[in-house]
């Protein structure tokens, strides 16, 4: 009990010896300073989010954790794991490029989510052939979730097209289509 009281009677004296005091003072504002302009930066970002990208970026960082995961483990149960830890690095990695642009607002972020869909649909089959693994079984889940708000994401913007800004739209459709992009019309 003494040791307990001990650490107790020292914390008390350093709030009030004087070299310690400044310089825990000092620490500590400009810690609760950069908490908050950090906050404030988080805040005014999250403000001009929709709420179907921010369902989306929450779901391509979540994605984006859970596939590096199962790609590892995949790594490690053996060589009949090695394209399921192949196909879940990529779905990892395609996650969070996604998560970067829709960061930053990036105009080319709809031709990389509509990528990243087409290349999840594309793997599912391999995936699924492997969901008895139950870390492969989350991170099928976790595609699937992702690639419904990533649709809905996706048709968002469309619709925005077609109502406005037709002449980035425009643009972006001319080079989505010979890239063999998905088109609605």
């Amino acid at each position: 009990m003494g040791g307990g009281q001990q650490p107790m009677t020292s914390g008390q004296q350093q709030p009030t010896a004087g070299g310690q005091q400044p310089m825990s003072g000092g620490q500590q504002p400009s810690g609760q300073a950069m908490a908050g302009q950090e906050a404030q930066g988080r805040q005014s970002f999250e403000n001009h989010l929709t709420n179907e990208l921010r369902i989306a970026l929450e779901d391509f960082t979540e994605l984006s954790h859970i596939a590096d995961w199962c790609a590892k483990m995949c790594a490690s149960e053996g060589p009949q794991l090695a394209t399921c830890a192949a196909i879940c690095r990529d779905i990892a990695e395609l996650a969070a490029f996604n998560e970067k642009l829709i960061a930053r607002d990036s105009m080319f972020g709809p031709e990389v989510a509509d990528t990243f869909v087409r290349i999840a649909e594309e793997s599912l089959p391999e995936l699924r052939q492997f969901q008895q693994h139950s870390h492969v079984a989350e991170t099928i889940a976790a595609i699937d979730r992702t690639m419904d708000s990533c649709l809905t994401l996706l048709e968002t913007v469309e619709g925005g097209r077609q109502m406005g800004g037709q002449q980035m739209g425009g643009q972006r459709m001319a080079t989505q289509q010979p890239s063999g992009g998905r088109t609605r019309g």
